[in-house]
């Protein structure tokens, strides 16, 4: 049998079969590749402010793509998308559309082909101007505790950090406790019963800010009420009893107590916060019975000592007077219309060193005296802008720094080519201009008052337009101060005084302002919060261009004077800082009070310039000026009454210098 090859089909299949079979046992096994994971969050973001930008910056994210950058002005958002970044620019941004001032927080996420990653750590940044140092913080408040005192203020927009400062004593100076970099601060360096005063500034690259308002806190065991007030006294006085004691450690208020009954049972007639409070509308002739205690969160003390008082109108008048001699000096000239001659509308004595006073006269610049009063000498003001200084119709006020340094002394002109607030730090002889921005073109202002606890704290209102503004830096910077529409004068003058509450912090924003006559349609207005609310008070109102408020101490009584109050015109008296008044003394319009350890006096002035004559309606009262007032008169040279009365002790006797407007510098003895 013949057998025959296999086809050539057949031949090639299995072959290739063979091979496929080979190579498959040849080639390694084959596996899918893995898919690339979602970024992390991105790590380490910062946020940088700078003027009108903020710039970020992070830690790079691995395997990440991209980066989307969101935003918020809330902290914790929500957040709104502001860039999506690709990898070449992954570490960084700039965020150029902000505003300086506003706090912005950011958050960044990652991004690849797999998804996007959560959002970074939150980071935060106010941008501000470069150069400009934040405002000096607000609201600082200080809470007493067990060796401790709590601090906590408002944040200044820009800050970086703060300066906690403390004094011992109100007012200071003081000395640095720590720099937080968030608005709180806990002291815990401090004695209990210890009365501890701090203020607060706030810092950035451009520098540091004012101090804050001073706030204080007396820290106390917890739970342990405080000690009975000593030293309570009644003083009576025209139907009310004025007391005062000797603040308790601790305590953060006062109840007090009246009876008609020695020995009580006692009737809470008031919750006082200060260590002095007035009893008003007594009956005259009934005898009067108080306690005061103390009380903070832990409780009350015990009852202090009783006092006892009778109120009564059984306060005459000084049997004797003294005579006004006058002492303008020789080269001033009262005679010709020099920028329309008002005379002289100040005098100020210089706390620190009472032989000397300081007086202007219009147009004819400074002049002093080194011997209470009795001689002067000028113009001293020499040195750099003499002329400008010269020629001004304005006032001066001496700073009561406290040092026998030379003083510094303000001016505030309001007419003459020397038009504008002036300043001298060496006791009147070169002279500084600061420009008063919120006046605009309107720089005739009266002079400043200083604050009693702050010197470089001043206000002064505007001469024929309705302006108060305030400085915090010895009249370098102005800030213009809300009025009410009812203090608004259409061209008159009003004046605003600081009322000494006896506390720093409230007295910084505790004013009086008293509208020029207008037949009551403005009146007497009172703020204690800076300006930011203001209360009228009274309709009194004060002759034109003098005003002149006096305070024998800082336990409440305030007297002011005018015409148009609902009570009368002439002076009228407050118990309780200027809320409320009653009138005292005789029915002349009056415009100026003041006072010295024995009497009090009021006076009549306004600027009439050279040649008129007004009766001065000089009238005074004992002390507390709530008794009964003569008007003892003066002398026949005396044609035109006070615009400021300053008053000094020579060792021997109270004198009053007056600044009595075209009758020249007048002076007084007090018997």
């Amino acid at each position: 049998m013949i057998k025959h090859p296999p086809s050539s089909i057949a031949f090639r299949g299995l072959m290739a079969a063979v091979c496929l079979a080979l190579l498959a046992g040849c080639l390694p096994p084959r596996h899918n590749s893995p898919e690339t994971p979602p970024p992390a969050a991105p790590a380490d973001l910062t946020a940088t402010p700078g003027n009108a930008v903020v710039t970020l910056a992070w830690t790079a994210s691995t395997v990440a793509t991209g980066y989307n950058v969101k935003r918020a002005t809330t902290s914790g958002g929500p957040y709104t998308q502001i860039a999506q970044l690709a990898v070449a620019t992954s570490n960084g941004y700039t965020d150029s559309s902000v505003t300086n001032g506003t706090a912005y927080y950011y958050v960044v996420s990652a991004l690849n082909a797999a998804g996007e990653s959560a959002n970074s750590a939150q980071a935060s940044a106010t941008p501000t101007a470069t150069g400009v140092p934040p405002a000096a913080p607000t609201n600082l408040a200080a809470t007493p505790g067990d060796t401790q005192v709590s601090l906590t203020w408002s944040a200044s927009s820009g800050a970086t950090s703060y300066n906690v400062k403390r004094s011992a004593t109100s007012g200071g100076p003081y000395t640095q406790l720590a720099a937080p970099t968030s608005p709180t601060y806990v002291d815990s360096s401090v004695t209990n019963g210890t009365a501890y005063y701090y203020v607060v500034s706030a810092l950035n690259a451009a520098g540091e800010s004012a101090n804050s308002a001073q706030a204080s806190a007396t820290p106390t065991a917890t739970g342990v009420p405080p000690a009975a007030p000593t030293n309570l006294a009644a003083t009576p006085g025209d139907t009310q009893v004025s007391l005062t004691w000797s603040a308790s450690s601790g305590a953060t208020s006062y109840n007090v107590k009246r009876s008609g009954t020695s020995g009580g049972p006692y009737t809470q007639i008031a919750a006082s916060t200060s260590t002095s409070y007035t009893d008003t509308a007594l009956t005259n002739g009934t005898t009067y019975y108080y306690v005061v205690s103390a009380v903070n969160s832990a409780g009350a003390s015990a009852n202090s000592a009783q006092v006892v008082a009778v109120p009564n109108v059984s306060n005459p008048p000084p049997p004797t007077f003294g005579t006004w001699i006058n002492v303008t000096p020789a080269g001033v000239d009262l005679t010709d219309n020099l920028c329309g001659n008002g005379g002289t509308q100040s005098v100020q004595a210089d706390p620190s060193n009472p032989t000397n006073l300081y007086a202007e006269f219009n147009c004819q610049g400074i002049w002093k005296s080194t011997d209470y009063g009795a001689t002067w000498t000028g113009p001293i003001n020499t040195g750099k802008n003499a002329a400008r200084v010269s020629d001004c119709v304005g006032g001066i006020t001496v700073s009561p720094s406290g040092t026998a340094v030379p003083p510094t002394i303000y001016q505030g002109c309001i007419q003459g080519s020397g038009e504008g607030f002036w300043r001298s730090v060496d006791g009147g002889v070169n002279w500084t201009k600061y420009s008063v921005a919120p006046g605009g073109t309107r720089q005739d202002y009266y002079a400043p008052v200083v604050d009693p606890y702050d010197d470089n704290h001043l206000i002064m209102a505007g001469h024929e337009h309705d302006s108060i503004v305030e400085s915090i830096d010895s009249g370098r910077r102005w800030t213009a101060v809300p009025l009410n529409i009812g203090m608004l004068t259409n061209g008159r003058t009003g004046f605003v005084f600081f009322i000494n509450t006896g506390n720093a912090v409230t007295t910084r924003g505790t004013w009086l302002w008293i509208g020029e006559q207008n037949g009551g349609l403005n009146g007497t207005w009172r703020t204690a919060d800076g300006g930011t609310t203001w209360v009228q008070v009274d309709t009194n109102e004060h002759p034109l261009g003098a005003a002149q408020i006096y305070q024998p101490d800082s336990n409440g009584v305030v007297f002011m004077a005018g015409s148009n109050s609902i009570l009368g015109q002439g002076v009228l008296r407050s118990a309780d800082y200027g809320q409320t008044w009653t009138h005292v003394g005789l029915t002349n319009n009056e415009s100026v009070v003041f006072g010295t350890s024995k009497n009090v006096y009021a006076m009549f002035g306004f600027a009439a310039g050279p040649g008129a004559t007004f009766d001065s309606s000089f009238e005074l009262a004992a002390q507390p000026g709530n008794g009964t007032w003569a008007a003892p008169g003066t002398p026949a040279g005396l044609t035109q009454g006070a615009a400021q009365i300053s008053g000094v002790n020579d060792g021997s006797n109270n004198v009053l210098v007056g600044a009595m407007w075209n009758s020249g510098l007048w002076r007084y003895i007090e018997p």
